[in-house]
């Protein structure tokens, strides 16, 4: 046989296999709500993911019947935030589906971890970047493979650190050459092993069984054309290759998890109290009964009793299995929001902390990530000496009325080369005069903001920037001093921007935004605190003796929904354009400097850069636990 493609669907495919036949399947199927392949029926697509569990489910079924009976089947699904008002919670989907698969009678030898070095950053700034995936190691008996493989290993690790490989082709799903490699290492093959991925994708597996296992057998099973290609080009296969076609065979779904009764793992700790911190907590127990204790106190939601909503927990746990991960993945369904699974290295092994808020829609959680001081590999080094920002394009952000102009001045810059000042030709006609923000936490730090029952009293240390900005602009030559770009360089830069020269060239943003893809954007000076201006507007409101409704009839019929927004603390709140809190004003006689906060403007710059701080990643060493406290203070 050698090498096979059997082009069909995985489960017209698995059918298509002998039974007791395959020493070793490895894959990676598509991710739930990930892409779209393109051929009806396919698995990713399902309206939820428990249903694609379930259709998973039924295929690896039919794959156990197919397994020798010592073989291996290594399983890699990663996993994806569920969509979600407020708060995201990760789904823990791979971990529910191997629950799923013990349930229906196979054997978890080990979740080995796949931890990407080279993984992909992440915007969001309030929970850990993800750095790793699963990878499960299923079988159809106890003595197999693998585990005789491992007694034989006298410093087994099931913590893989790999990067994330590039590919030429348009299959961007596909797992590291090397991964592969590695788990077959972990296999006791016999001659002439048959390995099998069952969604071949652009042809990893094979290419590794081709490669470095050449006494091996390799079949995959694809049912998208442009990847058998694929498959056939990056294998170097002839075009004698066997290919298998089968059509569509239909397959049921239905099936279910037999569940774990609650009352079976937490009743004898129906009584279990614990001490926690108002804002939170870092707890990490040895086994599995003391863990259990603590979320028993989840489940029951008695723990709400003793933190604060904007609280959060870390909760974590030394000796572990399966059922546990997946019993903790029910807090998702029970008040609570998992934001991230931490798979924390300690020697060879691993273990899970979970970090755990609360599901509600008022408040922001405390993630204080900037107090790890993690500062950025990279740091952000331009020459800004080098950059002439006149004729960059600006947008309006804040407006009720968007509109765009562009920079015809820099009448101001700072130290560094970068603009303090600017003159912004709008589309309508209009000349404004903006500062520019360089550091953002600089600007906040430009404020004293002092509240209490009976005061609220907001300082600004330097007038930045007036409310009003237009002026009366004549356009000149003598734009700015060209001697700014003529000062020393940054010698040590060696980002994208290096050897740039701009001087010269034309005033047309386009130009300009065709190379980088950056510009200005009219955004409030400050990061306004929105809960603390709902207090301010409900207490001027009462003040004024107006109900909520009497307020929002003071407006035009279509602020039915809008004024309300600006009154409610939850994640659906929203501050009021500057047009409208100028009637807002009107209405409630706002204190001068309550409205600079909110209403003044400024420009910033919207390019790709490095932050002084990144995120901390969620796969990490024992000793990081002791930093975990620092997040919550």
């Amino acid at each position: 046989m050698k090498f096979k493609i059997i082009h069909a669907d995985v489960y017209a495919g698995l059918k298509s296999l002998s039974d007791d036949s395959i020493n070793c399947a490895i894959t990676s199927p598509p991710y739930w709500g990930q892409r779209d392949y393109g051929f009806d029926g396919q698995i990713g697509n399902e309206e939820t993911y428990q249903d694609y569990i379930l259709k998973l489910v039924k295929v690896f079924n039919l794959l156990r019947g197919k397994l020798t009976k010592n073989g291996i089947f290594f399983l890699n699904v990663g996993d994806k935030y569920l969509s979600k008002y407020g708060k995201s919670p990760l789904g823990l989907i791979p971990y529910e589906l191997a629950y799923s698969m013990v349930k229906d009678d196979w054997f978890l030898n080990d979740i080995i971890i796949w931890y990407k070095p080279n993984h992909m950053p992440s915007s969001i700034k309030n929970r850990f970047t993800n750095s790793y995936e699963p990878v499960f190691v299923f079988s159809k008996s106890e003595n197999n493979i693998f585990v005789s493989k491992k007694n034989e290993t006298s410093n087994y690790s099931n913590i893989l650190k790999i990067p994330l490989q590039p590919t030429p082709y348009k299959h961007i799903a596909v797992y590291p050459e090397k991964l592969v490699g590695k788990l077959l290492e972990f296999l006791d093959l016999p001659q002439n092993a048959t390995i099998l991925d069952p969604f071949a994708g652009s042809g990893t597996t094979l290419k590794v069984v081709k490669d470095i296992y050449k006494t091996c057998n390799g079949i995959m099973i694809e049912n998208n054309e442009d990847y058998v290609n694929i498959i056939k080009e990056r294998c170097r296969l002839n075009e004698q290759v066997k290919i298998n076609k089968y059509g569509f065979i239909s397959y049921l779904t239905e099936y279910k998890t037999a569940d774990v009764k609650e009352s079976v793992l937490f009743e004898s700790q129906a009584e279990y109290s614990i001490n926690v911190e108002k804002n939170g907590f870092v707890k990490i127990l040895n086994n599995k009964k003391d863990y259990y204790s603590y979320l028993h106190q989840f489940i029951t939601q008695k723990i709400k009793f003793s933190i604060e909503k904007n609280a959060t927990c870390f909760l974590g746990c030394k000796e572990f299995d399966i059922e546990l991960i997946y019993e903790t993945s029910k807090l998702n369904s029970k008040g609570w929001v998992i934001r991230n699974m931490l798979v924390v290295e300690e020697g060879l092994r691993w273990f899970p902390i979970f970090m755990i808020v609360d599901d509600n829609k008022q408040t922001e959680y405390i993630f204080n990530y900037k107090s790890l001081n993690l500062k950025s590999k990279n740091e952000y080094r331009r020459n800004w000496y080098s950059t002439n920002f006149i004729g960059y394009k600006v947008t309006d952000s804040v407006s009720k009325i968007k509109k765009e102009g562009k920079i015809v001045e820099i009448p101001e810059c700072l130290p560094n080369g970068f603009p303090k000042y600017v003159i912004v030709e709008w589309n309508n006609g209009i000349y404004t005069k903006e500062f520019v923000v360089y550091s953002q936490e600089q600007v906040n730090k430009n404020l004293t903001i002092n509240c209490g029952n009976l005061r609220f009293e907001i300082i600004e240390n330097e007038n930045l920037t007036d409310i009003n900005k237009q002026i009366d602009y004549k356009k000149t030559n003598n734009t700015i001093s060209t001697t700014l770009f003529d000062l020393p360089a940054i010698d040590n830069y060696n980002g994208k921007f290096k050897d740039e020269k701009r001087i010269n060239w034309g005033a047309s943003p386009g130009a300009r935004s065709s190379v980088e893809e950056e510009y200005f954007s009219l955004q409030r000076l400050y990061e306004v605190n929105q809960n603390l201006i709902v207090d301010y507007l409900n207490y001027r409101r009462t003040h004024k003796g107006l109900s909520k409704n009497e307020l929002t009839n003071l407006f035009p019929p279509e602020y039915k929904h809008t004024v309300g927004h600006w009154l409610r603390k939850d994640f659906g709140g929203s501050i009021p354009t500057p047009e409208d809190w100028q009637k807002l004003s009107e209405i409630l006689n706002i204190d001068e400097d309550v409205t600079s906060y909110v209403c003044k403007t400024a420009l910033k710059l919207q390019t790709v850069k490095h932050g002084e701080f990144k995120m901390p990643k969620d796969f990490v060493l024992i000793d990081f636990i002791d930093k975990l406290e620092l997040l919550i203070k």
